[in-house]
């Protein structure tokens, strides 16, 4: 059986959980908040009400985060890809937007997205308080 990881980095504190899926295909996810100071495409304007987690704001905890789905890959593609992109996920612990940040191969875009808006989160919190945030989510697909 593979595995799938699920990472999430505040600055210096990280955290893992691991989940199994059926052998025919391997997937990793990886959710990881940008360091301080790191560029992030957060300018999009669907981000604008999320914030990006910061010193002083609990990272969001994942509770519910399904394998993706390997997508049927044309003969001549790389069996094996990446997706990168940037979530919101609001103060309920729900995905909002969703951004491509780059991949390796737009076969896996479509089921990284899908996915990854099924997820569910424990929302993160400043002052004790949930707020909506934006981390960054890597899925790896192998064959």
């Amino acid at each position: 059986m593979g595995s799938v990881w699920l990472i999430a980095a505040l600055v210096t504190a990280s955290f893992a959980l691991s989940f199994a899926q059926p052998a025919s295909a391997q997937a990793k996810h990886s959710a990881q908040v940008p360091a301080l100071g790191d560029s992030a495409p957060s300018e999009d304007q669907a981000f604008a009400g999320y914030e990006r987690v910061t010193a002083g704001i609990t990272p969001p905890k994942a509770t519910h985060s399904p394998d993706p789905q390997y997508p049927d890959v044309p003969a001549d593609t790389e069996p094996r890809g990446v997706v990168v992109m940037l979530i919101g996920v609001n103060s309920h612990g729900h995905v909002g937007p969703v951004l491509v940040v780059r991949s390796s191969a737009p076969v896996f875009e479509k089921s990284a997205v899908a996915t990854v808006k099924s997820w569910r989160f424990k929302p993160a919190k400043k002052d004790g308080k949930p707020v909506p945030v934006q981390i960054t989510v890597e899925m790896s697909f192998a064959k």
